[in-house]
């Protein structure tokens, strides 16, 4: 029999539908896991059994089980997903990859970590764009392939691929600590010092936030962590700002005699449907290793 492209593609896409539903053992789970309506993925699954003139699923009060005659067709599809899913991973040297990738972060993980990994990552892979998009409100999928986010997702499209802690300290520019000294404990900071804050700051520690209520002096208030940055930088007060970007800067110092720990856990996730792109993994690795270091 001779098929045409289109023909091909209906073929496969009962398949996958057949082999989605076996996986997950309901049509029910696996609509919802693809973002597909279920009474579609049902009956294209029953027109599938009527094209073949054979029972592949058994459906149960809940769930699915697959027949002896469906089997053969379900290993058919786990043989397709294996060919894409080579497809995508097939190796290739730095200089071979190409392309762009859509990536979403907020400015503050931005600042505290991707600042980083980009050196290492297009000196590695010169012809991969990566395509940035900062924002404090998560985009809809179709608008980036991996993010960096503060909040753990639980969109199921997404694939959670690592967690990781950013530790940030106190900060203050050489100029600032010229003019007023290094404060030596938590009150002397409240009462004698300026403060730069970050809006979201107080609500991740109750001991940051405890510090701001206590302040004599909070000169700005920003929802920028790059702002923020500048403002410390331009000696306008002590502000808290990641480690692995702040204790580089030669401008800055860290004001180690304060007892005060802050971290916030981060996740890099994935869409599914893009997380076996080599240069996804390529960008992934790097992000790992840098993330590794904070």
């Amino acid at each position: 029999m001779s098929y045409t492209i289109n023909a091909y593609l209906a073929k496969i896409k009962k398949l996958l539908y057949l082999e989605e539903a076996v996986r997950y053992g309901s049509v029910k789970k696996a609509a919802e896991q693809n973002g597909l309506k279920q009474s579609n993925m049902s009956a294209l699954i029953k027109d599938f059994e009527k094209e073949t003139n054979q029972k592949l699923i058994t459906r149960l009060s809940k769930g699915i089980k697959i027949t002896e005659a469906g089997y053969k067709y379900y290993a058919s599809a786990c043989d397709i997903k294996t060919t894409i899913q080579k497809l995508d991973t097939l190796p290739a040297s730095s200089a071979e990859l190409c392309g762009s990738i859509k990536l979403w972060i907020s400015d503050g993980l931005g600042l505290g970590v991707l600042s980083r990994c980009f050196h290492a990552f297009y000196q590695k892979y010169p012809h991969v764009n990566v395509e940035i998009t900062c924002s404090l409100d998560m985009p809809k999928l179709d608008e980036f392939d991996m993010a960096l986010i503060f909040h753990k997702p639980q969109i199921k499209a997404l694939t959670i691929k690592e967690e990781y802690t950013l530790q940030f300290g106190l900060f203050a520019s050489k100029e600032y600590l010229g003019k007023f000294g290094i404060p030596k404990d938590i009150p002397d900071l409240c009462e004698n010092h300026k403060i730069c804050d970050r809006t979201n700051y107080a609500s991740y520690s109750k001991k940051w936030a405890e510090i701001i209520a206590k302040a004599s002096s909070v000169t700005s208030v920003t929802n920028s962590s790059a702002m923020l940055l500048s403002l410390i930088k331009d000696g306008l007060g002590i502000g808290l700002l990641p480690l692995g970007t702040a204790s580089k800067d030669e401008d800055l110092i860290q004001i180690k005699n304060i007892d005060f720990s802050f971290k916030l856990k981060f996740w890099l996730v994935l869409r599914r449907d893009t997380e076996n792109q080599a240069k996804i993994k390529a960008l992934t690795d790097i992000i790992d290793d840098e993330s590794a270091k904070l």
